[in-house]
């Protein structure tokens, strides 16, 4: 199991359909600005899940593999809150390519 995050990452916010994007460790750190909680998890481009300790102060691999099409199902859900249409059309090739996705997205 990986000991570092592999960027992009996503912060999924539990019981929110809310995702937070973190391109680095930079843009990681200052999403701890938010209440970050021991059930949100973080999932790196590679899928590894990661647990927040200290509030996001550090994070450890949960030792899950988040899988493709979970991820999407966040994603779908994510985009679906925010307004946007046939969401459950949406695909990605990849994990990188579907995090990825949620910076670029256009907010409604």
């Amino acid at each position: 199991m990986t000991t570092y995050i592999n960027y992009p990452a996503l912060l999924i916010w539990q019981g929110d359909d809310e995702l937070s994007f973190a391109s680095d460790p930079a843009s990681l750190k200052a999403l701890r600005e938010n209440v970050i909680t021991e059930d949100d998890r973080l999932v790196d481009s590679q899928g590894v899940c990661w647990l927040s300790q200290d509030g996001g102060q550090h994070w450890q691999p949960s030792g899950q593999i988040m899988p493709l099409v979970q991820l999407v199902s966040h994603i779908q859900a994510h985009y679906a809150q925010q307004g946007q249409c046939c969401v459950g059309k949406i695909q990605f090739k990849d994990r990188a390519a579907a995090i990825n996705s949620v910076a670029t997205a256009p907010e409604n």
